[in-house]
């Protein structure tokens, strides 16, 4: 993203969500490294999933 990365972005989304008092939207986080799990849980993700996606897992975690 041209403006800020994946991570600022959902930051930025669940301090709007907190300061609103908005239900937090699904927010799934797609990486193609394995070991970025506890990053991703950290900048606010739902969940996150590793390339290749699979349609079943997507399913599952949407």
């Amino acid at each position: 993203m041209p403006i800020m990365g994946g991570n600022q972005a959902t930051k930025e989304i669940r301090h709007w969500e907190r300061t609103y008092g908005s239900v937090p939207t699904a927010i799934l986080a797609f990486t193609a490294n394995a070991l970025k799990e506890e990053e991703s849980l950290n900048a606010g993700y739902t969940t996150y999933l590793t390339k290749p996606i699979k349609k079943d897992g997507l399913l599952q975690a949407s």
